[in-house]
C-alpha cells in the first residue's frame, strides 16, 4: 500500500474525486482515506501545513498502516530563476533548513546522529520522472521538470536574502514546509519516498499572492503526475530509499 500525502485540502481534492473509496479511518485528526487510485492500493490523506503536521502523519502511516512508500505532493517556491510556476521539482534530496545547531559546530541543517541531507528513493525518482514525460507526451505545453534538492522550513519564504541563502548553502532549488520531516521519518524507518512539488510562486515578495492564485491548476498538474506514478510502482524496486551524508 502507498501513502499519498499532501498539505492543504485544495491539493488532494482531485485525487480523492478518482478515488475507488473503501474506507475512512480518523486517527490524531487526520482523515485517513483507503482505497484504489491507479490501480494500485493507496491511503490518501491531509496532513495539514508544517512538519510536525507532516511527521505526525507519516510516522502514522508507516506504524498503523504499514505502507510500503510515501508520496508527498504539493506546491513550492521556485529558488532558481529558470523555474517558473507551472514548472515540477522532484526531489532527490531533502533538506531541513531551519535547524540550527551551528552554535556547537555543526552546519546549517545538520540533525546530531542522523543526516543532514536526506535522499529520496533513486528508483522512485526515476519512476516519478517518467511519469513527468508519459504526461508531457498527452500534455506537450507542461512546464518543464527539474530534479534537485528540496528545502523544507516552519516558514513560508518571500525574502531574496533567504533564497540566495538557500541556494548557496544547500544548492537547493525549492522551498516548502513539509518535505524535509516526511523525508526524516521515513529515513529512520528505511521506507521509500519521494516529494513531488508543482512550483506556484518564485519566493519573493508577491509569494503569498501568487500561491492562492496558482493553486488549483498546480494541484491538477500534481494530480496528473501522481496518477501515471502510481501506475509504475509495481514495477520498480524501491530499496535504496536514503543514504546517510
Amino acid at each position: 500500500m502507498i501513502g499519498l500525502i499532501s498539505a492543504l485540502e485544495e491539493e488532494i481534492t482531485l485525487l480523492k474525486d478518482n478515488l475507488e473509496l473503501e474506507q475512512v479511518v480518523v486517527q490524531s485528526g487526520i482523515e485517513f482515506h483507503f482505497g484504489n487510485l491507479a490501480g494500485q492500493k493507496v491511503i490518501l490523506l491531509r496532513c495539514g501545513v508544517g512538519k510536525v503536521n507532516a511527521a505526525v502523519a507519516t510516522q502514522l502511516l508507516i506504524d498503523r498502516f504499514g505502507v510500503k512508500a510515501v508520496i508527498f505532493s504539493g506546491l513550492a517556491g521556485s529558488l532558481v530563476p529558470n523555474l517558473k510556476p507551472g514548472d515540477i521539482v522532484i526531489s532527490n534530496y531533502v533538506v531541513q533548513y531551519d535547524i540550527d545547531l551551528t552554535a556547537f559546530g555543526r552546519r546549517p541543517g545538520e540533525i546530531p546522529d542522523l543526516a543532514r541531507m536526506i535522499e529520496a528513493s533513486p528508483a522512485l525518482v526515476r519512476a516519478a520522472c517518467e511519469a513527468y514525460e508519459d504526461t508531457a507526451v498527452i500534455e506537450p505545453e507542461i512546464g518543464q521538470m527539474l530534479v534537485g534538492t528540496i528545502a523544507t522550513g516552519d516558514t513560508f519564504i518571500s525574502d531574496k536574502k533567504k533564497i540566495c541563502w538557500l541556494q548557496r548553502e544547500f544548492g537547493a532549488v525549492a522551498t516548502e514546509m513539509e518535505g524535509g520531516a516526511v523525508g526524516q521519518v521515513c529515513f529512520m524507518n528505511r521506507v521509500p519516498f519521494v516529494i513531488i512539488r508543482v512550483i506556484s510562486d518564485t519566493a519573493e515578495n508577491t509569494a503569498a499572492g501568487e500561491y492562492i492564485v496558482f493553486l488549483d491548476e498546480a494541484s491538477q498538474l500534481s494530480y496528473k503526475i501522481i496518477s501515471h506514478l502510481l501506475s509504475k510502482i509495481t514495477t520498480v524496486n524501491m530499496s535504496g530509499s536514503a543514504v546517510r551524508l
